[in-house]
């Protein structure tokens, strides 16, 4: 009797493992409007792509302790890529996007080299082969991307701006829902998370705030209350597929909130 083995190259299921990853990782932040930067989204794949060899280290883990192993990876590499901030819900939400996306995907790839091969995705392949599932799945990316971007009713931007001597840059999300203007000048209010912020700018009742502070009343459907606020020496916003234009606005540090779905802050609409 002979006992059936398959032969796995470490470099080749790590290299396709991350791919995938980075790619359903990009999908599912798309999907629920949850930005990510792109060294964290790198690492979280590359987290994927060493998980990659766990399973194969414990072959004889029963089924639903390796079911429970592999909800834990995908978590981490979920809250690696995008956090947890954001709250259990939108948590839950990116996450169930990714492992949807990532058994579709996953499946799609280990289903194409085993009719090519007769080999899952670990198995040798000659490098065109893999080199044209790379190209699709960075295509099916672009695409993907390109047809999010048309279809979001949200858009992003990038704000960078100097005070007091430092320069900042920020990952805006377009809020046409932000009417907030500064009560005297009636400048239109870039609303920030305090973790954007270098100190001492993101501690505005600390006494080495370096700029003038205002007052900026607003009010939501969950309340109403004030932000801490300054104008900026100089503010510049870039968004996709327009020139960079410099904005006349004051910065609102919202001391409470950390993030804004993955993003730093929200952006008025009137502003692009």
């Amino acid at each position: 009797m002979y006992e059936q083995t398959q032969t796995v190259y470490a470099d080749v299921l790590f290299l396709i493992n991350f791919c995938v990853d980075l790619l359903c990782l990009f999908i599912a932040g798309r999907l629920c409007g949850h930005g990510a930067r792109p060294r964290r989204t790198v690492a979280a794949a590359a987290i994927g792509g060493g998980y990659s060899f766990v399973p194969l280290l414990l072959p004889e883990l029963p089924d639903a302790a390796a079911f429970a192993m592999h909800v834990a990876a995908g978590a981490l590499i979920c809250a690696a890529a995008f956090g947890i901030k954001a709250g259990i819900k939108k948590t839950a939400l990116v996450f169930a996007a990714f492992a949807a996306t990532e058994a579709l995907v996953g499946g799609l790839v280990n289903g194409v080299f085993g009719l090519a091969y007769g080999e899952g995705a670990g198995g040798r392949q000659s490098p065109a082969a893999f080199a044209a599932i790379l190209a699709f799945s960075a295509l099916a990316a672009a695409l993907y991307g390109l047809a999010a971007r048309r279809s979001r009713k949200t858009r992003c931007c990038t704000l960078k701006f100097r005070a007091c001597g430092e320069t900042v840059r920020a990952r805006l999300l377009v809020d046409s829902g932000n009417l907030v203007t500064e009560p005297f000048s009636a400048l239109p209010v870039i609303v920030l998370s305090h973790t954007a912020l270098p100190y001492p700018l993101s501690d505005p009742l600390g006494g080495a705030f370096p700029a003038q502070i205002r007052l900026i009343p607003y009010k939501t459907a969950n309340g109403a209350g004030c932000l801490y606020g300054f104008r900026p020496e100089k503010a510049e916003i870039a968004a996709p597929g327009l020139k960079n234009k410099e904005v006349e606005a004051f910065i609102g540090i919202d001391t409470e909130t950390a993030e804004y779905s993955g993003y730093d802050g929200i952006l008025p609409a009137e502003l692009l």
